[in-house]
């Protein structure tokens, strides 16, 4: 392909004439000139040593104003957070002990109840009526582990001397026959309670006594009928088809009279299945403890009652005993034995 030929170039003093206009090109248009050429690279923005070390005396700056003021300001809020924690501590398992002072006996003892705390009575003197709770410890408002005891003393009645040695008296007796022979407590509360309290002046002693009708009975419910009655019963175990220890006769038929206090003979079955006989052991003198004892070691039983004595060597120890020592009696069976009272002059 041939080349044209180039123009020839125009004369050192040429110039163009204004009708040929300058331009570098028709189809390029400069809208923005382009940015700046970096002088260098750009700078390191990241955090030095110095930095980090300007931070971290920065951050214990902080952190002592912090210490400082917990320090100086802790006293006042001191008080309030022991305050709450101790309450939290009393009030877990324990309960406050309720006001119990001028309350009868029944509603202070209820009152116990239902806090959950037991009762214990002390009897005083006081010129408050007999009954009225007077004093407690611990006071009103204590707290107190669940299930402890309140001890509340209490007015006693105005009785007189006499009267009130022979109730504890009577209580005591009660609580430990309970404790020794299940059926000791039957002849003894049956006695307890038809038995006239003590006075300085006791009613004169009858001088007969009118016969009960116990056959068929328990030997313990016969003996309390005929002790009540003003009879002392003797008992004889004889052969028979009834269980053991019931009236199957009475010497003096229901109705009788007979004199104050003499014996009369009852006939108490051995039982269907009773075999040997054994020797009842002599009692007289021991106490009621000491006796059951004695009849439990020889396979026997005891039941008693209160007979009234006028010497204090006789006093709760028994004066009488049927069967008589050297007597019979089947195994298990029972022996009535007569406990002295004091009977006051």
């Amino acid at each position: 392909m041939t080349q044209p030929p180039e123009p020839p170039p125009p004369p050192d003093d040429a110039w163009p004439t204004p009708d040929e206009p300058t331009v570098v090109s028709s189809s390029e248009t400069l809208v923005n000139a382009p940015p700046p050429e970096p002088v260098g690279p750009p700078p390191d923005r990241r955090i030095g040593t110095g930095m980090l070390l300007a931070l971290g005396a920065l951050a214990l700056v902080a952190a002592g104003i912090a210490l400082a003021w917990y320090l100086t300001h802790r006293d006042d809020d001191k008080g309030t957070t022991t305050v709450t924690s101790v309450q939290t501590a009393t009030v877990a398992g324990q309960v406050a002990v309720p006001d119990l002072t001028g309350k009868p006996f029944p509603e202070a003892q209820a009152t116990l109840d239902a806090a959950g705390l037991h009762t214990s009575k002390r009897a005083v003197s006081s010129d408050q009526p007999a009954g009225t709770v007077v004093g407690q410890k611990p006071p009103a408002g204590a707290s107190v582990a669940k299930g402890s005891t309140v001890t509340i003393s209490v007015a006693s009645a105005a009785a007189s001397t006499g009267t009130s040695t022979a109730a504890t008296t009577t209580q005591r007796t009660t609580t430990e026959d309970t404790t020794t022979e299940a059926t000791t407590t039957q002849a003894t509360t049956t006695q307890a309670t038809t038995t006239a309290p003590t006075t300085t002046t006791p009613p004169p002693q009858p001088t007969s006594a009118t016969m009960p009708d116990v056959t068929g009975r328990t030997e313990a419910a016969a003996s309390t009928a005929l002790n009540r009655a003003g009879v002392l019963p003797s008992i004889v175990f004889v052969p028979g088809e009834d269980p053991l220890g019931t009236v199957v006769q009475q010497a003096k038929a229901a109705g009788t009279t007979v004199p104050y206090h003499s014996h009369v003979q009852i006939n108490v079955s051995k039982g269907p299945n009773a075999t040997t006989d054994l020797t009842v052991p002599n009692a007289i003198g021991q106490t009621l403890r000491q006796a059951v004892s004695t009849m439990n070691g020889a396979n026997l039983r005891l039941i008693f009652v209160r007979f009234p004595v006028t010497s204090d060597s006789q006093t709760r120890k028994v004066v009488q005993q049927t069967p008589l020592s050297g007597g019979k009696a089947p195994q298990n069976g029972q022996v009535l034995v007569y406990l002295g009272v004091r009977q006051r002059q």
